[in-house]
């Protein structure tokens, strides 16, 4: 059975609305035609507050930079989630430490 998508708006700022296309979770109930389902930075801020979080751990190990990258999936209601990736990771975290500069390696022992 295929699954239809639906459009939800979202307000992001005085100006501005979002449309988000998704496919609905069970039980979802559509709002009427032109409806708001919620302002966009209250929507995404618990999602941006849980990378903050993770972040906030990884600066510890004092890396040259830190990416945190995730998805955020548009449910239809006035909050979002982390969206569920493939491998079933919601968070990707990639850590760089560059060799100080000036430091060249010399030759490898016994070599």
């Amino acid at each position: 059975m295929a699954v239809s998508s639906e459009v939800v708006r979202y307000q992001v700022d005085d100006k501005t609305v979002a449309q988000f296309e998704f496919e609905p979770p069970a039980g979802f109930q559509p709002a009427g035609l032109g409806d708001i389902a919620g302002w966009v930075r209250e929507a995404a801020a618990p999602s941006i507050e849980a990378a903050r979080a993770v972040l906030d751990q990884v600066q510890q190990l004092a890396p040259d930079s830190v990416q945190v990258k995730f998805g955020i999936k548009v449910t239809g209601t006035a909050n979002w989630i982390v969206a569920k990736a493939a491998s079933e990771a919601n968070f990707e975290i990639t850590l760089s430490w560059q060799p100080e500069s000036g430091a060249h390696p010399g030759p490898l022992a016994g070599g």
